[in-house]
């Protein structure tokens, strides 16, 4: 049941529309009673002009348009459509290991059921990323490419075990060289290759292959799955009885071990990690590593999703919330109303101011239900950003832009989270997005006030007065701006952010200078002064030009 609607928690509040059914019939019942002890019940309504099957149409129109109300906001969704997904996220291959030695035993059960458990859990905590799947032994195969359809990407990796690529062997370099021809070569977006293997190559030159991923841009995490000490391989049958062990040419019996030293040496060459092990820590940190990179707006292609269908549902029940207040209890209700309307002196003032606000009120109520989308995922990154969790927040934010593509906020905000995290020149690419797409002075002066705070982090000082002069411009009355001008002018590096704005942190103390209100005060007292100076000596310099050569000026 709960899948065919988008938001099925707020069902519950089914049960409130229930309470309050039951309270409007148990108080129908008391009103009749207390007409009973009056006298005969019709009579009494028949002179108080109340048409008792009226009243029970009310109460049945009211309670079905509450119900509808409720339906709506849990968004049903009946019916399916073809759409272009459209997702923030990174390029993640992920390479791993099949060739016979995963087979060995030294982790429990052995390092390829261990592989494909922690892949399991990585695909499920990179959301919003493109994930590709390489398998490799001897040789390397692209068992998927990269997609947002991360139950597809589960359905490859239940596929991958030890004996899937017949050709034998370990070719840790060719499987990162498959993934690097399989990234888009125009995409923006950042790309990783996680790397599960324990790490024994048969002469593919890992490391080089690690250094043409760095020309390319693309770092590598490896995991190494093994210990160092190395484990014999066992040959089991169909039963898993242990037949024997595994012998190499000469007859001797294979020890396979964990090689640390060549995916330490591959994960740094391109400014990944290496991690040994893939239990459930490993693998939260080595998601968190790849997740918490810059995005770029990846084009997921056509996919078919599920079609709201509440606007069915918002309808019915604005008609039966129509219905409801249509119906009179009264005879003659809607004449004496009618009568009255007709007499209202429509050429008073109070009369015109009504019905503008009425209209405003109607159109304010449709663009409030538009965008009640847009706000939801707005509000959701914002108390995800109060809790610190700016990578959630993130995704959030870039679901609102889909949801209002002209809107200049959700950049806005996008961007506050790069500067929360240091990241300034994220920062400044969506502020500078935010501030194409913004309208209002206030945004605009805001977004350009932020801007000039990155630049004076970063040290450009010139264009953090640029910033702030715009953001003056925008705002002339903003006097945080003012401030940082005259700071910066004065020969200090770092700003303060004033506040009441809430675009950046306060200064952590780490010996950050910062200006408090007084001095900012005090400098732009000089600042004046100096400006003052100047004038008079422009126009002590022009009243000697007026007075001409050989003149005493007393």
């Amino acid at each position: 049941m709960t899948e065919l609607f988008a938001e099925p928690g707020r069902l519950l509040w089914l049960a409130a529309v229930a309470a309050w059914a039951a309270l409007l019939s148990w108080r129908r019942r008391r009103d009749w009673r207390d007409l009973a002890r009056v006298g005969d019940r019709r009579l009494v309504e028949g002179l108080a002009g109340v048409v008792p099957s009226r009243r029970g149409w009310k109460d049945a129109l009211a309670a079905a348009g509450l119900t509808l109300v409720v339906i709506a906001a849990a968004r049903p969704q009946f019916g399916t459509k073809m759409a272009e997904v459209k997702r923030r996220g990174n390029d993640v291959f992920i390479c791993i290991d099949t060739s016979t030695s995963m087979s060995a035993e030294d982790i429990v059960p052995n390092r390829m059921a261990a592989a494909k458990q922690a892949l399991g859990g990585l695909v499920s905590m990179l959301k919003g990323d493109r994930v590709g799947i390489v398998a490799f032994a001897g040789r390397a195969f692209l068992q998927c490419p990269l997609t947002l359809d991360v139950d597809a990407a589960r359905l490859f990796l239940e596929t991958v075990d030890v004996g899937a690529i017949p050709v034998p062997g370990t070719a840790v370099g060719d499987a990162v060289r498959t993934a690097l021809a399989r990234f888009p070569k125009q995409s923006r977006t950042r790309k990783y290759i996680v790397l599960l293997t324990d790490g024994e190559d048969h002469g593919s030159d890992p490391v080089g292959a690690a250094e043409e991923a760095k020309k390319a841009g693309v770092a590598i995490y490896t995991v190494g799955l093994g210990t160092p000490q190395g484990e014999v391989l066992r040959e089991r049958d169909a039963g898993g009885a242990v037949m024997g062990y595994k012998k190499d040419d000469k007859g001797e019996t294979v020890m396979s071990r964990l090689d640390e030293a060549t995916l330490a040496r591959m994960a740094q060459a391109t400014g990944g990690k290496y991690y040994r092990g893939g239990d459930d820590a490993v693998i939260a940190a080595l998601a968190g590593e790849v997740s918490s990179a810059a995005r770029e707006a990846v084009a997921g292609g056509m996919y078919r999703v599920h079609e709201d269908r509440y606007q069915w549902f918002l309808l019915l029940a604005v008609l039966a919330l129509l219905g409801e207040f249509a119906i009179a209890e009264r005879r003659g209700h809607w004449p004496a109303v009618w009568r009255e309307f007709r007499a209202i002196r429509w050429d008073l003032p109070w009369t015109k101011r009504a019905a503008a606000l009425a209209l405003a009120a109607a159109l304010a109520l449709a663009s409030g239900v538009a965008r009640a989308d847009f706000r939801s995922s707005m509000n959701q990154g914002n108390r995800l950003c109060m809790d610190g969790k700016y990578d959630e927040a993130r995704q959030k934010y870039f679901n609102a832009e889909v949801e209002a593509p002209g809107a200049a906020e959700p950049h806005y905000n996008v961007a506050n989270t790069y500067l929360y995290e240091d990241k300034t020149d994220d920062a400044l690419r969506e502020y500078d997005e935010a501030d194409k797409l913004a309208r209002h002075p206030l945004l605009k002066s805001v977004i350009a006030y932020n801007r000039g705070w990155t630049y004076a982090r970063t040290g450009k000082t010139a264009e953090a007065l640029e910033a702030f002069k715009a953001a003056l411009r925008w705002n002339p009355a903003d006097r945080d701006a003012k401030y940082n001008i005259e700071w910066l002018k004065s020969g200090k590096k770092n700003c303060k952010p004033q506040d009441g704005k809430g675009q950046a942190k306060p200064d952590d103390g780490k010996g950050k200078q910062q200006m408090s209100k007084e001095d900012a005060e005090r400098l732009l007292e000089i600042a004046r002064g100096r400006e003052q100076q100047m004038r008079d000596r422009k126009k002590g310099k022009k009243e000697e030009q007026k007075r001409g050569p050989g003149g005493k000026d007393w």
